[in-house]
């Protein structure tokens, strides 16, 4: 009787032991399955304590840009996709500009031409003795000294008064001369070119051409072609397939850039409201608005980005001239407000 008591005590304790052994053996599974997960996922780094993860599938860079899908998390349109004066457009630039020695940008107001005061410095070959911009600022040159004050007509020279026809302006953190009457008080010889909007100043043997970028650029959109060329100094820069508008919608004619947009939003001819970066909004990531108007609709011609890159090569649009994003944002950081356009056949 007792040797049974024994026996089925010791059975009952072998089974509580398998029990205990099987339930440690699936506790250590799951650590190790635990472990892992957390690793992979964290890749070995601490996880953040506060925000959950989160796994986020996307195109490359290059596709969402010219499918104009680029958003972020929260659903609104990136500022921007492209660096600042990146890209084959800015490239060029730079290598067209490089090339055109005595060229300085620079700056009108008011249809008034200013040049900065350390271009023309160096043009008389003077020595600039200035503070800060928004102080008095003296040219030491071989025939005199000519001092500027910031916001006056007044300069002297020589320690004797004279005005010029326009103030001096700071633009930009740089003292600006109004280019016209600069040769009362330098030794310049000041002339304008009416046709390419450029004045040249001429001291002895150096020359500077004053322009503003936006007399400088020129950009030919060809219906036929449906190309779009930009052209800076009367020097190609870039030559890119567009989509223009079906039969005369997009005007011929000679236009300007009257405004610029980042993710525009559109109206469409329906009606509906479609905001910007939307996947059904068709005017893309940038938008350049020119002064042209449509001949079927009254709406305003624009250069623009597209949701439909299958349409770039076609005459198909409602006037507009479609480019790729890629392309559009290239325009939008490098084409300034006032930049000629022509649409021609």
């Amino acid at each position: 009787m007792i040797a049974a008591q024994a026996d089925g005590a010791r059975g009952w304790l072998l089974e509580l032991l398998q029990v205990a052994l099987a339930a440690a053996g699936v506790w250590v599974v799951l650590s190790a399955v635990d472990i892992a997960m957390y690793e992979r996922v964290t890749n070995g780094h601490e996880a953040p304590s506060a925000a959950p993860l989160a796994c986020v599938m996307s195109a490359p860079l290059t596709e969402r840009v010219r499918a104009g899908r680029i958003e972020e998390s929260a659903g609104a349109p990136v500022a921007s996709t492209v660096p600042q004066g990146s890209g084959e457009l800015a490239s060029a630039l730079a290598r067209v500009s490089g090339d055109l020695a005595g060229l300085a940008g620079g700056v009108r107001e008011d249809d008034i031409f200013y040049a900065d005061i350390d271009s023309i410095a160096e043009l008389v070959g003077a020595k600039l003795h200035q503070a800060s911009p928004t102080s008095a600022a003296r040219l030491v040159c071989p025939t005199g000294i000519v001092e500027f004050t910031p916001f006056s007509r007044t300069v002297t020279r020589n320690f004797q008064a004279t005005d010029l026809p326009h103030p001096t302006r700071v633009i930009g953190e740089r003292l600006q001369l109004p280019v016209r009457g600069l040769d009362r008080v330098l030794p310049v010889s000041a002339s304008w070119d009416d046709e390419g909007h450029i004045w040249t100043l001429t001291c002895e043997e150096r020359r500077l051409q004053v322009a503003v970028p936006e007399d400088l650029f020129e950009i030919t959109i060809d219906r036929g072609d449906r190309t779009l060329e930009i052209r800076y100094a009367g020097q190609r820069l870039v030559k890119w397939a567009c989509c223009t508008g079906e039969g005369n919608n997009s005007p011929i004619g000679e236009w300007r850039v009257v405004n610029k947009a980042v993710w525009p939003a559109w109206r469409a001819y329906w009606g509906e409201y479609m905001p910007g970066g939307s996947a059904r909004n068709p005017l893309g990531a940038r938008w350049l608005g020119t002064s042209a108007r449509g001949h079927a609709t009254g709406r305003a011609i624009g250069i623009h980005g597209t949701n439909q890159p299958s349409s770039i090569g076609r005459r198909i649009s409602g006037g507009c001239i479609r480019l790729t994003n890629a392309h559009a944002i290239e325009m939008y950081n490098t084409i300034p407000v006032g930049s000629r356009v022509i649409i021609q056949e």
